[in-house]
């Protein structure tokens, strides 16, 4: 263990504190960019802006964090996003800076579906009653100037308790728009959303998705409002409705600072900073914590069923019955030909989507019909590999058809399917970091957030991973003990 981990430690810490000794890059205007690699988020406003220019090579990340980790790591020149994404704080601590800021301006409010106009309305007038009474510049001064960093507090706005709750898509994961310090959600956006709450009485109910699921969780009627410093363009305007915009955002072009005076330390002093910084801060471990539960609740629940429906599969696949046989054989057919992902989405925003069964059921039931499928081959291929005889031998000897499975047959077939089995379980296990699709925080997802609050990739992604390797050992372990030793005469 210490002669895999320490060198790939050491690896990525020299990584990412790499950089060459060039000049920063200046930009004076957009035309710049020309001949430089640009990151943006994908699917982005300025994605799309960006994506017709053909003399810039444009390359697409899925968050903040994976932008700022490609701009420091030399993977683009320029980095692309909302102007107080990237507070002085996070300037400061990773060397960036800004080049230039864009004289576009996106106007931002929020997303509601279409059969829900009194929503929209009822945040139109909460956002016009705090622009009269002065609220809404105190707001902005606070979030959208820095002076939250140095905040021991970030909001005074009381959340209400009762009531039918609006529930919330925040496809954001970061300060200042909308994030989450010991599991309660702060940011401009939710101070507004807790206004809208005020006024009409109800709570918040608030899911972290990313920007498409959050999108399709509005379209299908899952979600009341989608926030995340969401741009009111005419196209999703067609679309949904929206509330007034409640402020233009400008583009910034963030380079590497190269003139920053670099900050070096030993390899301990930066482990012991990050340390803090990424699990101890805001007691941010509490994310892995909960994430290693659900991921643990998911996997335990869905291998549970999904090994007593691979027995069913089992059984009708060897059954007399064509039609069976033939459901069977389709079912596995269709399993086999689509990723687990696909299915999980159209579970959660198509056949469960008008439930109100739980996104972490709707993630069991998922992959417990994946593992099903795995588990009745597993089944076919350890059974068959025990010859008839030995049935034929037990009832011979008086034993019942039941006893002789059970006493010479399935001792016997466990040693040969076993491995199989172990492999499913591992597969499953890793299977389920998908599930933050469906607003599930799990282990990846958690991991995922600290980035989001930290920006710093190499110490949440250390820690994620070498947590499912440990879990990828534990069901190794325990699933030997199951193994069933060999009698000797």
């Amino acid at each position: 263990m210490k002669r895999i981990i320490l060198p790939a430690l050491c690896a990525l810490v020299l990584s990412s504190c790499g950089g060459n000794e060039d000049h920063s890059i200046e930009l004076s205007s957009t035309a710049d960019l020309a001949g430089l690699r640009v990151g943006v988020a994908s699917g982005s406003s300025y994605d799309m802006e960006l994506s017709a220019r053909d003399d810039i090579t444009l390359q697409r990340y899925n968050t903040e964090s994976d932008i700022l980790q490609a701009l420091i790591n030399d993977k683009v020149d320029v980095s692309v996003t909302d102007e107080v994404i990237f507070n002085v704080e996070t300037q400061r601590e990773n060397d960036i800076k800004i080049a230039l800021v864009g004289k576009d301006s996106y106007p931002t409010g929020f997303m509601f579906p279409k059969n829900k106009p009194e929503l929209a309305q009822a945040m139109t007038d909460t956002q016009q009653r705090l622009e009269a009474d002065g609220t809404m510049d105190q707001l902005k001064d606070f979030w959208l100037t820095d002076r939250y960093v140095q905040a021991d507090s970030f909001t005074h706005i009381p959340a209400e308790t009762g009531g039918k709750p609006i529930r919330v898509a925040c496809c954001s994961m970061f300060a200042p728009i909308g994030f989450q310090v010991n599991g309660d959600w702060y940011g401009l956006e939710i101070d507004l959303l807790r206004e809208l709450g005020k006024d009409l009485h109800r709570p918040l109910e608030i899911k972290l998705y990313d920007v498409s699921s959050g999108i399709l969780a509005i379209k299908t009627g899952m979600a009341d409002v989608l926030c995340g410093c969401i741009f009111i363009t005419p196209e999703r305007k067609e679309e949904f409705l929206f509330s007034v915009h409640y402020h233009d955002y400008h583009p910034a072009y963030f380079v590497v600072d190269r003139e920053a005076a670099r900050e070096h330390s030993g390899l301990w002093t930066w482990f012991k900073k990050s340390v803090r910084k990424n699990l101890l801060a805001e007691n941010r471990w509490k994310f892995i914590t909960r994430g290693l539960w659900e991921t643990l609740k998911i996997s335990i629940l869905a291998i549970l069923m999904g090994s007593l429906l691979g027995i069913i599969l089992y059984q009708m696949g060897r059954s007399r019955s064509g039609w069976l046989r033939t459901i069977a054989t389709v079912y596995n057919g269709f399993i086999a030909g689509i990723p687990e992902l696909v299915l999980l989405l159209i579970n959660f925003y198509i056949i469960f989507a008008k439930t109100t069964v739980p996104p972490d059921l709707v993630a069991v039931v998922t992959f417990a019909l994946f593992f099903a499928s795995g588990a009745s081959d597993i089944y076919q291929t350890s059974l068959s590999a025990i010859p008839h005889g030995q049935t034929e031998a037990g009832l011979a000897l008086g034993f019942t058809p039941v006893q002789t499975f059970f006493h010479i047959v399935f001792p016997q077939a466990i040693r040969h399917g076993l491995p199989l089995y172990r492999g499913q379980c591992v597969s499953l296990l890793k299977g389920t970091s998908i599930v933050g699709y469906i607003a599930i925080q799990d282990l990846t997802r958690a991991g995922d957030i600290i980035r989001s609050r930290t920006f710093d990739a190499v110490l949440p992604l250390l820690t994620v991973t070498i947590i499912y390797f440990l879990l990828v050992l534990l069901i190794g372990n325990l699933l030997r003990l199951a193994k069933p030793k060999k009698k000797v005469l």
